[in-house]
């Protein structure tokens, strides 16, 4: 059983697709998140996309403190302008990508190549473990996550200058 902020009890195979009209989300003063649906509210919970890496927003997943899905959010779009700010600002924070304009360098090391890149928020450097970290998508798009877990993104490879282009696909 799965205990709400109100201490109601839900079976834990109880979550289900719940439509935007019946969502509320806010944030409070310690930007501790919080979701209601009709009159139940769950408290300290983080908004995650169902399809991070496609940018495909249609579902947002609210997880308890225990990584466990609560409330799977349709067509967040239709929230209240309230509740639609408040869920922007928190997956604005939560998926920060800086996009990268142009690869200055890539050296490897031990089987770990480090990235010298300038992105859309200035320089950046990071490093790269396994190449599997560096995720080609169509129309050129990569999404690379670095050792530490932070992800870049390249919107379109082809659109990088010829060195930066070069860098790339050298190691893809």
């Amino acid at each position: 059983m799965t205990e709400t902020s109100n201490n109601q009890l839900l079976p834990d195979d109880e979550v289900r697709v719940i439509p935007a009209e019946r969502v509320r989300v806010w944030e409070d003063e310690k930007y501790v998140l919080h979701v209601a649906v009709d009159d139940t509210v769950y408290s300290k919970v983080r908004a995650v996309k169902a399809f991070p890496l496609t940018n495909r927003v249609d579902y947002i997943s609210f997880l308890d403190e225990k990584n466990k899905e609560v409330v799977l959010l349709e067509g967040w779009e239709r929230l209240s302008p309230d509740s639609r700010a408040a869920l922007e600002r928190v997956l604005a924070r939560m998926y920060y990508r800086p996009y990268i304009r142009k690869v200055l360098s890539i050296t490897e090391t031990v089987g770990i190549s480090r990235w010298d890149v300038i992105t859309n928020q200035g320089y950046a450097q990071f490093e790269i473990a396994d190449r599997k970290q560096i995720r080609p998508f169509s129309g050129g798009r990569y999404v690379i996550t670095d050792a530490e877990g932070n992800r870049f993104e390249i919107p379109d490879v082809h659109r990088l200058d010829p060195k930066s282009q070069s860098l790339v696909l050298g190691e893809t």
